[in-house]
């Protein structure tokens, strides 16, 4: 075509600068007012306000302009042109593609609400459309879709959307509410009675934003409303058409369509109900809905049913002289063409004898919005219809080409229905709404005329509509709408192709008259002006308007988002709290801390808490407690772990509420409901969160709130119908009892609801690690200008002696970081500050003050607040601050109970007044005061901040020189004694009950002696005062805490009633006549103490008494009834005890060798037992008589009853388990699977089972009614010591020769391993459950019996008091007590209840190895096991200095001469440690084995040193050069000592050789060989003043060798019957220490010319037995020059002690100075004398403690 439409339109593009304008005679547009209806002055006041054209505009700009312009512009006024330029109708419509239409308005701001729907619809098309790209670019193609015009396109968000977008991606909460939103219309929707046009057009234009269960559930609502409505309700139609359109992809199934179009049928074929209009929009709903099913390929119409009625329907339509419901009917009748019915191929062309080919389907789907493919495509449908039509003419000449066949549009239409055939200009049309649906408005425009049916009018039609519709639809730019109608004034007027047809004019002509009326003022005057221009005032058009707009426009009001904005939204209301609580739980500083399994475990144990956390959330346990000291860290990790929680929050996930306890007024039954008010939720909301949401609920404080209940169980949490809750309890372990579990153990629900503790978890935060405490420096440095880097922090750290063990503690820390640079200022040395917790807390609440006090200074105060502020500078305002806050405290204590928390509301008559009223001077000390504030909440910054306080209501350190600006404040001792003030909370309140109190005012008796001073008055006045009796508890609880100790101290009549002096020293105290009622005394040394006519009632030690024996005891079991307790003993007999008494009442004798096991029948009335000699009894329990012997090949090892009591079993030596009849003694079964010894059996609960285990590392279960093997399994590779059941039957709990405990999950065939660990550092003797299950019960050949948690495996108690291995532990069946069989001829009773457990147990003793006093005797350093060695100061025992970590392990130690030098052997390195400058000068390296012992020469130049090397070397000590190598041993040197006059060596090895060298030439000089009694026993050293060697083997003797250092001869000096591990001499050579396991012994020598003609001191000879020790006495050392000598214990022990010859009476007396490390208790020589309310328990306890019950002396 030459002269083709479109390129005639496009050279008549008008010059954009033209300003040429059409001016129309006012009689002309009289007549165009009058043809639209338009009054006169409207049009004057219009054409008065028109200034300026839109055609001035780039139409690029024009066709990208927002919606959200022209939405405004639809209600202004804006000045347009009436009369446009004369080649307006030649202008370039549609230059480009552009973005798809889309609504556009402003964009809510991040905290603003929605308030229009448009907004909402906005909102969540960015996001979606923000969506589709990303996934889009993440799938890294794009793929292809069915529904081009849906397809993701290029981003052409503006900077505002990007902007806001990038707001809310960041905050998927926003972005659900607006989701949320729009499914609440629905919902609301869907339940409204009057659902009107304006709720129907704000619903439906929300579909493209659905989800697509609200999307069905909106689209069932339509469908059923619009079944329901007996008229047709035009809302309804238009809106379900709307929807069905709007579906995205999936959404729709065919049945909705079917649905949908049956309801049209059937309401088409009512067609005597329908107005014409009705009929019309009947019509073009069911042209439109199958315009959808022709896209979704809709296979199932059923053509009986839906497909002939409906085709019949519209062919009926054919006889309607109205045109536009006959184009309807026609676009209908062609739309069902292409919607395949459910005949198939070969049925269709049989009924039309005419075919219809796959090719005539889905263009948009084909095509896929390519306009060169669509023309193509359009062109081979054309050939395609006449060839299947059978038509040998073009499609012109069949029913386009009206103008040659002469036939007008209406004869064509009538022609076209009912045929059945596919038309081509369908599919055009179609593709032409896709391009539009696409924005892709120049193909659109290339489309309209290119087509190859472009002539047909049913085409021009369907175009003229589509056109119409653009240009009233408010989603598109005004530009574009305005282009629009000048292409159809263009069509209308210039294509000379278009419009041939009359109709089609008639109908362009009625789209103009429509457009005239859109509300619009820039579309109507465009529209007017077309009529001016062209001329239309008297053409033809049809008799009404009908509807021209593809959807129903959204509406100004917004009455359904209006109702859901005042529906709460709970992710909403979460949102919210979470932004709160996110920026509330801000930290500046965080540490993760560490954390232990309980408080027994050891800090180098320790693991991630965080982890520990995550494992707990994860797993089913409901409740964990957090423990730790106060500051330790609790309430930090609280908030982080909320923070941590927030951050993570999912949608519908569970919801972290971090609940500070003591805000709280009902946490007992109300927790959670009172916590969420407190956050504005309702009631409503409430019970929301409670049926269908999961809390993780984080209780800060339970120490603080003074709870005592358990707060899981009081508010039925994870009980049907109540709160789905994991909660987390942080608490202060001093604040806890010992059975403190049974707080937070959540019940298990069930028939009993008993305690799960598979439902608890615990953990104890752990101090700070060095490197811990490096990277909270490190944090803490950039917060604020300071002069100091984090390097000078960490050298005062680590310089000033005992600071980093004080700021382990997080909190103490931080004060301490603030304190530093103030208390090193003008300091030189700094390894001579001594800085307690208190100084801190001091230090830092004064630096508090003075920064306040600098901050009011420097403020603009009112006249009136300047006047008092300068006042309280006058009277000293940093004194002021700190007695204000003072005050504070006491009073929280006195009117609340401590409750940290005060609320206050601004009641004048409530003591609050005082401290948070308006008066001048109470808010500048409040506001200078360390308190926090939240609303009317307020409290001091720390929970230890207010018991500091409280601590200085009770003493102030200022009033002793801390602080001149203040003065004392109370004093109720006078300096002469007299009481003053009997009314303060030391003399008024049990301070037991604030342990932390208790330590702040412990740490003011270190730091004062004033105040140590007033505290001993205090105990003195309860002498004479009845009324000081509480005071002087707490005074003396407080001394003994500092670590005052009253050995010989007369304490003669003190009332101390329920005081705590746990550990307390009180060696050779009177005590006569005092009142120790309720007087908790466990692990006090009260040895030799006088407790005549003490009143005891009450008092307590924390264990029970032991039951002795002559023998080992080597086995041990309750009876079921708990009446008795058997002991097997070593020698064969079995001990009887009476449990109501502990007394023996019965021996069993028969058995010949050990008694190795135990076990009652379960009706008490037969004991069992198994014996190494080849036996098994069965005794009549009451009678001592045996009624059988169970005769066995090997040695028995284990005996079990079994449940039922009619089965025994046996484990031999001769690798079987033997099943008896107890009743005849007959055997029933060998079981000898097993290929090595077995050690243990056990009946499993019910009786079917039994369990094996030995040396073979296996586990047997065998049938016990048929003998046959059940299971085995391995235990690796360690051999297994003992077995037991649980008393449920599911678990076998093993021991192991390796020290390890493992359990086992057990049924009746299989074994399955659980939870293993390491639980002592030897064999594992025996273990035993507790009745209750709750328990396991573990003891060693370590020594040790320990009690552990037997569902997390976590240490509860560890008790350490035998002396020798223990063999055997059980439970009395109330579970009550533990029974432990040992080596050491007792059977120790531990108490397992709340009042006592662990009170006896020192859970990991540190070995105290070594000890050396210092030449001058002012030092003692000692060695342990595990910790850095120590320096003691001689007299007070006060620790000087701590040596640097890597100094542990010590095995011994030495001084030089001259004091300057430390000698220190540690592994196979001895290090020559400088004294003064606290460095080593040299480490020794050569040993290949570990150093035994160091000694210097007399003249210091010389260091030996001895190991397990087998060899001696010297080193020189000035050089650092290694010396002589005397070899020569065949066995490890155990000791090395140098002779008085330096020129001789004595060592003395494992094997029992004594060697003497000469040091000037290494020669040995003399052997000797002595015999040892065991292996690691063997010693040397020289006597004083001479030069004979004296040593030990072992056996209780000490001999001394002749001086003429030949070793030819010796004499036994002394000669006891108890084995020595070591002795020492004292400096004078009269007295000889040994040391012995438990105790020391003295000896006094005979005096030098006696010598030679005494004999050896026996044990009659020995001056005193020094007892009290819970081990080993591992060394001994004399004070130079003084009768004072030092022990280490095995225990943890050092104890200096005194030798006192009393009155010069020649009897002596040893007294206690000091001691340090574990406490036992320890009553030897204790007077007990018409003691009152003691015991009988506690009287024989403290009796075989050595205590007398009269007193010889005093």
């Amino acid at each position: 075509m030459n002269n083709h439409p479109l390129d005639r339109q496009d050279a008549h593009v008008p010059n954009k600068d033209s300003s040429d304008t059409i001016q129309t005679p006012l009689k002309k547009r009289d007549k165009f007012r009058k043809f639209f209806g338009i009054p006169k002055s409207l049009a004057k006041a219009k054409a008065k306000s028109s200034t300026q054209s839109l055609d001035s505009q780039d139409p690029s700009q024009q066709s990208t302009q927002s919606f959200g312009a022209s939405q405004v512009d639809d209600n202004q006024d804006s000045p347009l042109p009436l009369a446009p330029d004369e080649d307006w109708l030649h202008m370039d419509t549609f230059p480009e593609n552009i973005a798809k239409p889309a609504v556009k308005t402003s964009l809510p701001g991040l905290q603003e609400r929605i308030e229009r729907s448009d907004q909402l619809l906005y909102c969540n098309m960015l996001l979606r459309q923000d969506s589709v790209i990303s996934s889009s670019s993440d799938a890294g193609e794009k793929k292809a879709t069915d529904d081009p015009a849906n397809a993701p396109q290029a981003s052409t968000l503006d900077k505002g959307e990007q902007t806001w977008l990038t707001e809310v991606n960041g905050d998927p909460m926003r972005q659900h509410r607006m989701q949320w939103l729009v499914t609440k219309m629905v919902e609301a929707f869907i339940t409204d009675a009057t659902k009107d046009s304006t709720k129907v057009a704000e619903v439906v234009a929300l579909g493209p934003v659905l989800h697509r269960e609200p999307y069905r559930k909106l689209l069932s609502s339509f469908i059923c409303d619009f079944d329901d409505s007996r008229i047709l309700d035009v809302n309804l139609l238009q809106g379900l058409v709307q929807l069905v359109q709007s579906a995205s992809p999936g959404f729709l199934v065919s049945d909705d369509l079917v649905k949908v179009l049956s309801l049209l049928r059937t309401h088409l074929e009512d067609t005597h109900q329908h107005s014409s209009e009705h009929l019309c929009h009947l019509t073009l709903a069911v042209s439109r809905i199958l315009d959808v099913m022709a896209d979704h390929k809709v296979q199932d119409l059923n053509r009986v049913v839906e497909h002939e009625p409906l085709s019949a329907i519209l062919s009926g339509l054919r006889d309607s002289s109205d045109p536009y419901l006959m184009y309807q009917a026609c676009y209908a009748f062609q739309a069902l063409q292409y919607v395949p019915d459910d005949e198939t191929v070969l049925q269709a062309v049989l009924r039309y004898s005419t075919g219809v080919v796959d090719g005539l389907v889905k263009i948009t789907s084909v095509l896929k919005l390519d306009l060169g493919s669509v023309l193509e495509g359009l062109e081979k449908l054309q050939g395609v219809a006449v060839s299947a039509i059978g038509i040998a003419a073009t499609v012109y000449e069949g029913v386009g080409s009206l103008r040659e066949s002469g036939r007008g549009v209406m004869e064509s239409l009538k022609e076209g229905l009912g045929s059945g055939h596919k038309k081509p200009w369908y599919p055009a049309i179609r593709a032409a709404y896709t391009f539009v649906q696409a924005g892709q408005l120049k193909d659109l425009k290339q489309l309209i005329y290119e087509a190859p049916c472009r002539q047909d009018p049913l085409f021009q039609w369907g175009i003229c509509q589509l056109l119409g519709e653009i240009a009233v639809d408010t989603a598109w730019a005004i530009a574009i709408r305005q282009q629009a109608i000048d292409f159809l004034g263009h069509l209308y007027k210039e294509d000379q192709e278009w419009g041939h047809d009359e109709s089609v004019k008639t109908w362009m002509v009625t789209i103009f008259v429509t457009l005239v009326s859109t509300p619009n003022e820039a579309v109507n005057n465009r529209a007017i002006a077309l009529f001016q221009k062209l001329d239309l005032v008297n053409t033809p058009r049809t008799q009404r308007p009908y509807p021209l707009r593809s959807h129903l426009p959204i509406p100004d009001s917004s009455p359904i988002l209006a109702k859901v904005q005042k529906i709460p939204y709970m992710e909403y209301e979460l949102y919210k709290l979470r932004m709160q609580r996110l920026d509330d739980a801000k930290l500046s500083i965080y540490i993760s801390p560490m954390a232990k399994a309980s408080l027994q475990v050891q800090d180098n144990e320790a693991f991630p808490l965080m982890d520990k956390m995550q494992e707990f959330l994860a797993s089913d346990r409901q409740v964990m407690l957090i423990l730790g000291d106060s500051g330790a860290g609790k309430s930090t990790f609280n908030k982080h772990l909320e923070h941590r929680l927030w951050t993570e929050y999912k949608r519908g996930g569970p919801i972290p509420l971090f609940i500070n306890l003591p805000a709280l007024q009902n946490p007992l039954k109300d927790l959670m409901g009172e916590q969420l008010r407190e956050h504005n939720f309702s009631e409503e909301q409430i019970q929301e969160l409670k049926q269908h949401r999961q809390f993780i609920v984080i209780c800060d404080g339970y120490d603080e709130s003074q709870l005592t209940v358990n707060i899981h169980n009081s508010n039925n949490f994870n009980t049907s119908g109540q709160w789905n809750v994991k909660l987390v309890i942080s608490c202060r372990s001093q604040y806890l009892g010992q059975d403190y579990r049974d707080q937070f153990v959540p019940n298990g629900g069930g028939h009993y609801n008993r305690p799960s503790v598979d439902l608890f978890q615990e953990a104890v935060i752990a101090p700070f690690s060095t490197e811990q405490i490096k990277d909270y420096v490190e944090q803490y440095v950039p917060l604020e200008p300071r002069s100091w880097r984090a390097e000078d922090y960490m050298d005062k750290l680590t310089t000033i002696p005992n600071l980093m063990d004080l700021v382990k503690n997080p909190f103490l820390l931080s004060l301490a970081l603030e304190a530093l640079p103030g208390v090193v200022e003008g300091k030189q040395d700094l390894s001579t500050i001594m800085i307690t917790r208190a100084q801190l807390y001091d230090t830092f609440v004064e630096h508090w003050s003075n920064v306040n006090k600098r901050r009011l200074q420097s403020n603009t105060l009112s006249m009136a607040d300047r006047i008092v502020f300068d006042e309280l500078l006058d009277m000293g305002f940093v004194s002021k601050s700190i007695d204000y806050s003072a005050r504070l405290a006491l009073a929280i204590f006195e009117q609340q109970e401590g409750n940290p928390i005060v609320q206050y509301v601004h009641d004048k008559n409530s003591w609050k007044a005082q401290f948070f009223g308006q008066d001048a001077e109470v808010r500048l000390l409040r506001d200078s005061s360390p308190l926090s504030r939240t609303g009317n909440l307020h409290r001091f910054l720390h929970r230890s901040m207010l018991e500091y306080f409280f601590s200085r209501a009770i003493f102030d350190p200022s009033s002793h020189g801390g602080d001149d600006e203040s003065t004392f404040q109370t004093n109720p001792v006078s300096p002469d004694g007299q009481l003053v003030d009997t009314n303060g909370p030391l003399f008024t309140r049990d301070l037991l009950t604030e342990p932390s109190v208790i330590q702040f005012l412990s740490d003011r008796v270190k730091q004062s002696a004033k105040f140590k001073q007033y505290f001993l008055e205090v105990v003195e006045l309860s002498k004479s005062n009845a009324q000081a009796s509480q005071a002087a508890a707490n005074a003396i609880t407080i001394l003994v805490l500092a670590g005052v100790q009253f050995h010989g101290a007369d304490l003669r009549g003190i009332r101390i009633p329920r005081a705590d002096l746990t550990g307390g020293q009180f060696d050779s105290a009177q005590l006569q006549d005092a009142d120790l009622t309720g007087v908790n005394l466990s692990k006090a040394w009260i040895r030799q103490a006088n407790l005549s006519r003490a009143c005891m009632g009450g008092s307590r030690f924390g264990e029970l008494p032991y039951l002795e024996e002559l023998e080992k005891v080597s086995s041990c079991a309750f009876s079921p009834d708990g009446k008795l307790l058997a002991a097997g003993l070593e020698n064969g007999n079995i001990s009887i005890y009476d449990t109501a008494t502990w007394t023996m009442i019965q021996v069993f004798q028969g058995h010949e060798d050990c008694v190795t096991s135990l076990a009652y029948s379960p009706n008490s009335q037969q004991l069992l037992s198994g014996s190494r000699d080849n036996t098994a009894r069965l005794w009549n329990s009451l009678t001592g008589s045996t009624d059988f012997i169970l005769g066995h090949s090997g040695m028995v090892m284990a005996v079990a009853f079994s449940p039922t009591g009619q089965q025994v079993a046996t484990a031999n030596t001769d690798k079987s388990v033997r099943l008896w009849d107890a009743r005849t003694g007959a055997s029933v079964f060998n079981l000898t699977d097993s290929t090595g010894i077995v050690f243990s059996n056990a009946f499993s609960s019910n009786g079917n089972t039994i369990a094996s285990a030995g040396w073979d590392k296996m586990i047997r279960i065998f049938d016990a009614l048929t003998g046959l093997l059940v299971s085995e399994i391995s235990n690796g590779d360690d051999r297994i010591m003992c077995l037991t059941y649980s008393l449920d039957g599911q678990r076998i709990a093993t021991g192991s020769v390796r020290g390890r405990l493992q359990l086992w999950e057990a049924t009746a065939t299989t074994l399955e391993p659980g939870r293993e660990w390491a639980a002592h550092t030897n064999r594992i003797t025996s273990i035993a459950f507790s009745p209750d299950d709750r328990w396991i019960a573990s003891s060693s050949e370590d020594r040790t019996v320990k009690l552990w948690d037997s569902r997390s495996g976590l240490l509860v108690s560890s008790f350490i008091n035998h002396v020798d291995k223990v063999n055997c532990v059980r439970f009395s069946p109330s579970g009550a007590y533990i029974a432990s069989a040992s080596d050491d001829n007792t059977l120790r009773l531990w108490e397992v209840n709340s009042s006592s457990l662990g009170l006896d147990s020192y859970d990991f003793p540190d070995p105290q190895t070594c000890a050396t006093y210092s030449p001058d005797g002012r030092q003692l350093i000692t060695g342990s096991r595990h910790a850095p060695l120590r320096q003691f100061s001689a007299d007070s025992g006060d620790i000087d200095f701590v040596f640097p970590d890597h100094l542990h392990n010590t095995r011994c130690i030495a001084f030089s001469p001259n004091g300057l030098q430390t000698a220190i052997g540690i592994g196979q390195e001895v290090t020559l440690w400088s004294v003064q400058s606290r460095a080593a000068s040299f480490v020794f390296r050569g040993h290949e084995g570990g150093v035994n012992s160091v000694v210097f020469s007399p003249c210091g130049r010389w260091l030996a040193s001895g190991g397990f090397s087998s060899e001696v070397r010297l080193w020189d000590t000035r050089s650092g050069a290694a010396g002589r190598v005397l070899n020569g041993h065949n066995g490890g040197v155990k000791s090395v000592a140098f002779s008085p006059d330096g020129c001789w060596i004595a060592s003395a090895c494992y094997n029992g050789k004594i060697r003497l060298w000469e040091v000037s030439t290494g020669e040995l000089k003399a052997s000797r060989e002595i015999d040892t009694v065991w292996y690691s026993w063997g010693y040397v050293t020289y006597k004083p003043g001479c030069l004979q060697v004296a040593s030990c083997n072992g056996d209780g003797t000490i001999q001394l060798w002749d001086d003429d250092q030949q070793l030819q001869g010796f004499q036994y000096i002394v000669k006891q019957d108890q084995g020595t591990y070591k002795f020492a001499f004292s400096s004078c050579g009269q007295w000889v220490a040994t040391t012995h396991r438990a105790s020391v012994r003295l000896w006094r020598l005979p005096s030098p010319d006696q010598d030679q003609e005494a004999p050896p001191l026996q044990d009659h000879d020995c001056v005193i037995v020094v007892e009290g020790f819970a081990g080993d006495v591992s060394d001994v050392v004399w004070r130079p020059n003084r009768l004072e000598f030092a022990t280490a214990s095995s225990e943890g022990s050092i104890r200096a002690w005194r030798v006192v010859d009393s009155n010069g009476s020649g009897r002596v007396s040893v007294r206690l100075l000091w001691s340090s490390g574990h406490a036992v208790l320890a009553a030897s020589g204790a007077v007990l004398k018409d003691t009152l309310g003691l015991s009988v328990i506690s009287r024989k306890l403290l009796e075989q403690r050595g205590a007398a019950g009269s007193s010889s002396a005093n």
